[in-house]
């Protein structure tokens, strides 16, 4: 009769360690659930606080082709969301072809000395045409766009090049 209570005391010990366990691996599957639902939360959140718009006219010869062959765009923060001062922030694509952060060159011009560019500023962006892939000798005539991506927000200029080159 003894043995009985024995194997009993020994079955609730061993289902005590199984559910122990259980319970250890489903809080640490909750919390990693847990962090990546934060993690997407405040990449929403990002996302939603940013809005650029491109405020350039493009008849008013946004290309210097007899200078430095640069494109100047004048771009507003529309959105709640503060930037780098220098357009760092942003990712650029000229004709279809990735401009690498070093063909860009940023400055906030609604505000002196800006640490951030922050919402109704004005960034005066600069793309050195001879620094992206396949426009070597400049921009030849015609319609150009260049298209931006910040935080998910995304905008497209298109202008006209006439007796660039």
């Amino acid at each position: 009769m003894a043995s009985v209570p024995v194997s009993h005391l020994i079955l609730f010990i061993a289902s005590l360690v199984i559910a122990a366990g259980v319970v250890g691996t489903i809080t640490t599957g909750v919390d990693r659930v847990s962090a990546a639902v934060d993690d997407a939360g405040l990449d929403a959140t990002e996302q939603l606080r940013t809005d650029v718009t491109i405020i350039s006219d493009p008849s008013a010869g946004v290309y210097n082709a007899s200078g430095d062959q640069n494109v100047t765009l004048l771009i507003k923060n529309t959105g709640t969301y503060r930037l780098a001062p220098d357009g760092s922030d942003l990712d650029v694509v000229f004709d279809g072809a990735y401009v690498r952060p070093g063909a860009l060159s940023g400055e906030v011009v609604s505000v002196d000395g800006a640490t951030a560019w922050s919402r109704g500023d004005v960034l005066r962006l600069t793309i050195d045409v001879s620094d992206i892939e396949g426009q070597d000798g400049g921009l030849v005539d015609g319609d150009h766009r260049v298209y931006l991506s910040v935080n998910g927000d995304e905008e497209l200029f298109q202008f006209r090049v006439e007796g660039g080159n």
